[in-house]
């Protein structure tokens, strides 16, 4: 049995030095994982936000896209309509000129 005891007297020899190195790398990786998951917490919340702003924006051009459509009917009824009282307009006055 003296030589695992050798050899665990060894690592700690070699370990006992480095002891506080390794408690503060361990504690600062905590703190670095914390902070990470505050990140990605707020990330998170953040594409949240972004994805009901584009949804938002989405619902808009919809709405825009229908009163265009609206206005384009409303526009081809206009025109239409001038068209037909143009060619009205031309027709008397060739009347009213032609007697």
């Amino acid at each position: 049995m003296p030589v695992p005891w050798t050899i665990l007297g060894a690592l700690f020899k070699f370990l006992a030095p480095n002891l506080p190195d390794i408690i503060d790398a361990v504690k600062s990786l905590k703190k670095e994982q914390q902070k990470e998951r505050v990140v990605l917490d707020d990330t998170a919340t953040r594409v949240i936000e972004l994805e009901r702003r584009i949804a938002a924006q989405l619902q808009l051009i919809e709405q825009l896209t229908t009163q265009l459509v609206k206005l384009e009917k409303a526009f081809v009824w206009a025109l239409w309509a001038s068209i037909f009282a143009a060619v009205l307009a031309v027709i008397a006055l060739g009347v009213l000129f032609l007697k």
